[in-house]
């Protein structure tokens, strides 16, 4: 993602590749067509070949910022088409463990029910060998049909936790109801398990993301898109509360502008209207945290924050606050504001809030 270079004023809209989502039947029609076409080949005694996409993610040129929608996105002319033949001598397996997944969707399709990719991966672990095979496959099959990976009905593992005035009515119809005694039409969110039940006290909508997993991105996106009834404010307003490090900072990039593996759907997950709440480096002195809760940065810290400095795109903000990181040496967590005497993670969240609205 460090390459990633910015759109260029001759770029169109159409350069880059769009998801659609398409019904059931379309894409069952699509994987049968690709069997049918293999089945034609060995009639022919032909050796069978599968079309496919590579979306290796250090492709030279894979994608682009697009300063239009805010977000990375994939070039529409280098898809990069791939041919994955049983008879290669370079890993036959490959073959095998496409045309396992697409019998796998397929079954999921035509039953009409959905798996998470760690259940297609426990389905045959032998031949999979590891759950990054299967993540891959289903991304370059996503990416080849241009459709969501709903679309293959693959979902995303739920690792996000969500609290606040909120009731969603799922596939099935059934109503998962979030709701608490709250009227404030914000959401935040948090990138640390500890503790952050604290901020169910604020009655707010709250989302507590581990990284920056799919549901919660996608989740996070649905609810940036929906209107609000004030007029005078139609959007929802989307804050991010990460650690003070490159990694924590890497967190916000990718819920801002989308990740590089997924820039073929990026549409569908990026936020570019997020904002960073904190933790800022300004807060250190500002909220008296203790230098014994702060922690030396490493060398991968050093070397996130060399490659986050490279990407044009980042606001010069943003890029003061790696460069103060790297400077003094140190990193904040989180957790750091439970140790300040004068402060903890509630009354923090509250200071924030009540400056960016005021």
């Amino acid at each position: 993602m460090e390459n990633i270079k910015e759109r260029n004023v001759n770029d169109t809209y159409n350069d880059f590749l769009e998801t659609t989502y398409r019904p059931r039947t379309w894409v069952i029609q699509k994987i049968e067509s690709m069997i049918e076409k293999l089945l034609f080949d060995i009639a022919k005694k032909r050796p069978p070949v599968i079309n496919s996409v590579s979306n290796i993610k250090c492709k030279e040129n894979h994608s682009r910022y697009d300063a239009q929608s805010g977000i990375i996105r994939r070039k529409n002319n280098n898809l990069s088409n791939k041919q994955i033949q049983f008879l290669s001598t370079k890993n036959p397996k490959t073959f095998v463990i496409m045309i396992r997944i697409l019998d796998i969707c397929h079954e999921l399709l035509i039953q009409n029910i959905t798996a998470t990719k760690r259940d297609i991966y426990y389905k045959d672990v032998k031949l999979f060998g590891n759950s990054q095979t299967v993540d891959l496959v289903i991304d370059e099959l996503a990416c080849f049909f241009q459709i969501p990976r709903s679309c293959l009905n693959v979902i995303a593992s739920a690792k996000g936790l969500v609290a606040g005035s909120l009731k969603i009515i799922q596939k099935d119809r059934s109503i998962l109801d979030c709701s608490k005694t709250s009227c404030n039409i914000s959401i935040y969110i948090i990138e640390q398990n500890a503790r952050t039940i604290w901020t169910l006290h604020l009655n707010y909508s709250v989302a507590k993301g581990i990284r920056f997993d799919i549901a919660t991105r996608q989740l996070v996106k649905n609810l940036s898109d929906l209107r609000r009834p004030d007029e005078s404010c139609p959007f929802l307003q989307i804050l991010g509360f990460f650690d003070n490090d490159p990694y924590g900072i890497e967190i916000l990039c990718v819920y801002k502008f989308g990740s590089l593996t997924m820039s073929f759907d990026n549409e569908n997950l990026a936020t570019p209207g997020i904002k960073w709440l904190g933790l800022h480096c300004s807060d250190w002195k500002k909220y008296r945290i203790s230098k014994s809760s702060l922690i030396r940065i490493s060398s991968a810290d050093r070397k996130k924050a060399y490659h986050l400095l490279q990407r044009n795109y980042l606001q010069a903000e943003w890029k003061k606050e790696i460069c103060l990181i790297l400077y003094m040496g140190y990193k904040a967590e989180i957790q750091s504001l439970n140790d300040c005497e004068n402060v903890n993670l509630l009354s923090y969240l509250v200071s924030k809030i009540n400056y960016i609205r005021f």
